[in-house]
């Protein structure tokens, strides 16, 4: 909505209300050496000055004109219209935390069939209302995991996690006195699988690993989550929703607790967010799940009906006992996923998940037959994958905007070993015109360098 200010009429009665005799005594908490100077003589920007700012700022913005091969944990799909549609209208926009069940049914049951349709992507029994991301997400598998094994302190997590997500992990963790080891990853992006069995033992509370990883890499998860349930370890699996669909499920994995984020399913990149975590598991172990669950059920006449079935949070009871202090959900970026994995289907994901693979497949192999370039191995992988142009990242991305091409992510950023080395996301969003175009920038870019290697 427009934004309308504050009249001295509203300031007065305000400030009566509050019995201060200035807005300044509002900033009395602050310490002065904190507080600009300017901020309390100047009376800011008019409606229209501040528009005209805005405007300019946007006109800084030039990457709208670039086709993004980012990836790194937000991609680029398409947005079916339908996704908009339902999300914009009023009694789904506008709706409130669902506390009272017989004026909440639509949005209880929006969020029971998101959940019904996270189980059926993961394979596992049970789902909460959502999270905040797939960060937040990963955090909580591992506390949950600690509160089901509180006799162990230790957890074994992929050095291969999202770096964003591991900083989450850790301070998550920090107040808890919990140990982490890391499980390294070789050259070719993929676990050291004797290291992670090594390291995953009878102390152990869980093991958690992404699928893919950041490299894009698809590691043999399963042996890793049998040998953690020979020690009665816990394993949790933080996935890209998309790969499901032609890759194995969670469950078949050998998941105990299944996370990650559905960005990738009717949520477009827009400046980081708001992005939709998902967590399942087992129902054994249901009642360490954090959050809302939503349950269906029957009323009196025997009408189906939707219900707050499980909500173990500090809000409902002893602060000790709650599994998480979330208090609300992501419910309408949760119900833009829903819509998109409906309008897709049991079927379309299955194409869309291997139109990304196709795509991405053919770009790395005809990149990989260009003299010059080196991917960082073989192991398979799903819609992202690391190569090396032989130059600096700066060099790459210099050049491929004189393309009007964004080439992808500096690995260097993350991972000290890999200075140089650009990872590369593809989706169905790009067609062989624009695949192409980026293989015509490579050669060209790896004909310069050789010329000036002369």
């Amino acid at each position: 909505m427009d934004f309308i200010s504050n009249q001295k009429v509203q300031i007065d009665a305000m400030l009566a209300t509050l019995n201060i005799n200035s807005i300044e005594k509002l900033f009395d908490c602050i310490p002065k050496e904190l507080l600009n100077e300017k901020l309390q003589e100047d009376d800011g920007l008019s409606e229209s000055e501040g528009m005209l700012l805005m405007q300019e700022i946007v006109a800084k913005n030039t990457f709208g004109n670039l086709t993004s091969y980012l990836g790194a944990g937000a991609y680029e799909h398409h947005v079916p219209a339908l996704v908009g549609f339902i999300c914009s209208k009023s009694e789904f926009l506008t709706s409130y935390t669902p506390y009272q069940a017989e004026a909440s049914q639509g949005m209880l049951q929006a969020i029971f069939e998101f959940q019904s349709a996270i189980c059926a992507l993961t394979g596992m029994d049970v789902s909460n209302a959502s999270l905040y991301d797939g960060a937040t997400a990963c955090a909580e598998a591992l506390l949950m995991a600690l509160r089901l094994n509180k006799d162990k302190n230790k957890v074994v997590i992929a050095g291969s996690l999202h770096p964003n997500y591991r900083a989450v992990v850790e301070q998550f963790l920090s107040s808890h006195q919990t140990k982490i080891e890391w499980i390294p990853f070789d050259n070719d992006g993929k676990l050291n699988l004797n290291t992670a069995k090594r390291l995953i033992d009878e102390n152990t509370a869980a093991v958690l690993l992404q699928y893919p990883n950041f490299l894009g890499v698809i590691d043999d998860i399963a042996a890793v989550t049998a040998h953690a349930k020979s020690c009665n370890v816990l394993s949790v699996i933080c996935a890209n929703p998309l790969v499901y669909g032609l890759y194995a499920s969670a469950k078949e994995l050998g998941a105990d607790i299944a996370v990650g984020d559905t960005q990738p399913f009717g949520l477009p990149l827009q400046y980081g967010g708001p992005y939709v975590g998902y967590i399942t598991c087992s129902k054994e172990l249901m009642r360490q799940l954090p959050g809302r669950i939503v349950g269906e059920t029957v009323d009196l006449e025997g009408k189906r009906g939707f219900v707050l079935t499980l909500q173990a949070r500090e809000q409902h009871i002893r602060r000790e006992k709650a599994t998480s202090n979330i208090c609300t959900n992501q419910a309408l970026a949760a119900l833009a996923s829903l819509v998109a994995i409906l309008w897709y289907g049991k079927e379309g994901i299955k194409k869309l998940a291997l139109t990304n693979y196709q795509r991405t497949a053919y770009l790395k192999s005809q990149l990989e037959a260009v003299n010059g370039i080196q991917t960082m191995g073989n192991a398979p992988f799903f819609n992202e994958f690391a190569i090396s142009f032989g130059c600096s990242f700066n060099e790459v991305d210099a050049h491929f905007r004189t393309y009007g091409i964004s080439p992808g992510v500096d690995l260097g950023q993350y991972f000290p070993q890999y200075k140089g080395m650009v990872l590369i996301a593809v989706t169905e969003t790009k067609n062989k015109k624009q695949l192409d175009k980026y293989i015509e920038a490579a050669k060209t870019l790896l004909s310069q360098k050789t010329k000036r290697e002369k």
